[in-house]
């Protein structure tokens, strides 16, 4: 298996103050974000994050993107083991992905990179 995580979200209400809170607290690199994304967390010139707005996914949270195969495969699965669909299927240029939560609340998005 590769990297479980491929990226990450992190829902905030106030972007800027997130950004300088982590820029200040590890040293990481914030910039402006485009699209949704008020923010990128980056590694040199690549970013491994996004800070967008809270929605159906509440402010505060980070959510992790695991590759999958099948997403209405690995979507049922979450579902019948307990999960709940938390944003439905997404679109974006870099894939496509579903937000689940397990049962105890936690947030993953099943994502299916773009071709």
């Amino acid at each position: 298996m590769g990297a479980p995580f491929v990226w990450f979200d992190l829902t905030a209400d106030d972007g800027g103050k997130v950004g300088d809170f982590y820029r200040d607290l590890f040293g990481w690199q914030v910039g402006p974000g485009a699209g949704d994304y008020t923010a990128w967390l980056t590694h040199g010139q690549q970013p491994w994050a996004g800070v967008s707005a809270g929605g159906p996914v509440p402010a505060g949270r980070w959510v992790p993107y695991v590759v999958v195969e099948d997403l209405d495969a690995a979507t049922k699965q979450a579902v019948a083991l307990g999960g709940r669909v938390v944003r439905s299927r997404t679109t974006g240029p870099a894939g496509t992905s579903v937000v689940v939560a397990d049962p105890g609340d936690g947030h993953v998005a099943l994502f299916v990179p773009a071709a």
